[in-house]
């Protein structure tokens, strides 16, 4: 009496997924995981069209779904940040938060944090004392000449 069997393998060039984007890395997670397109994007918290345009680097997701996405992976899929504007922006990710939600967390304009996430503007002596607070850094000594 045969024995229904169903093989599962995934296809060829899936396995040799390579660069660096974030949809790759969504993709070689999602692959390793052995999940389906749904049950990943349930886990990200987004349906699967969404992580479909994300794996495809068709449309980066919104700012408030980085928390799941560092989980998911893993990792945070960015290098070490090598200005302050770059770490401001790692840790808005890192929080999921908005512009002005940030802004409001230290109490600044939102212009003036979308200036320093852009590198246009460099921090005050008097708010220097609260980026270095939500940094846990010192941001002077950490990026001497972005600061003023």
């Amino acid at each position: 009496m045969p024995v229904p069997v169903r093989l599962r393998a995934p296809k060829p060039e899936l396995t040799r997924l390579d660069g660096e984007t974030l949809g790759r890395r969504l993709e070689r997670r999602r692959m390793e995981l052995g999940l389906d397109r749904i049950r990943a994007a349930a886990r990200l918290g987004c349906d699967a069209k969404t992580l479909m345009w994300w794996e495809r680097d068709v449309r980066p997701p919104t700012v408030g779904r980085y928390p799941a996405i560092i989980e998911f992976l893993g990792y945070e899929p960015w290098g070490e940040p090598q200005s302050l504007a770059e770490a401001l922006l790692a840790e808005r990710r890192r929080n999921g938060l908005e512009i002005r939600q940030m802004a409001t967390l230290i109490d600044v304009d939102q212009g003036t944090w979308r200036r320093w996430e852009r590198g246009e503007w460099k921090p005050t002596s008097l708010t220097l004392p609260r980026i270095n607070e939500l940094l846990g850094i010192d941001a002077a000594e950490a990026f001497p000449n972005e600061t003023r």
